[in-house]
């Protein structure tokens, strides 16, 4: 019943994201197409309820990146300096293969010296 919706994570993030480098605890940093918003957002919670989350998110389909997980890093590749870390991985309750994952996002603060 699910294959009528697989599919649409993937073409919501062509047409709304935007490329992002995804960078890894482990392994090497990869460009993916994902939807990235700063300001805050209402998800819809695995159980049904929304919730309101007021820090930056992420948000990706399944298939793209899988294994995204807390302490990875994530910058917009026209803005390399930004750069956020995965705090939170929120479930879905869209039971499609391509099912967007959603993560929370805190940013990274430069250590610069004087």
């Amino acid at each position: 019943m699910t294959a009528i919706f697989d599919g649409m994570a993937g073409a919501l993030a062509d047409v709304f994201g935007a490329p992002v480098l995804y960078t890894p605890k482990t392994g090497e940093p990869q460009t993916v197409q994902a939807t990235l918003r700063l300001e805050p957002t209402e998800v819809q919670m695995g159980d049904g309820h929304t919730q309101l989350i007021s820090a930056p998110t992420l948000r990706v389909p399944r298939t793209t990146l899988p294994g995204i997980a807390r302490g990875d890093r994530i910058s917009l590749v026209s803005e390399p300096a930004a750069e956020y870390l995965v705090v939170n991985r929120i479930p879905s309750g869209s039971p499609a293969v391509d099912a967007d994952i959603l993560c929370e996002l805190e940013p990274v603060i430069a250590s610069g010296g004087v």
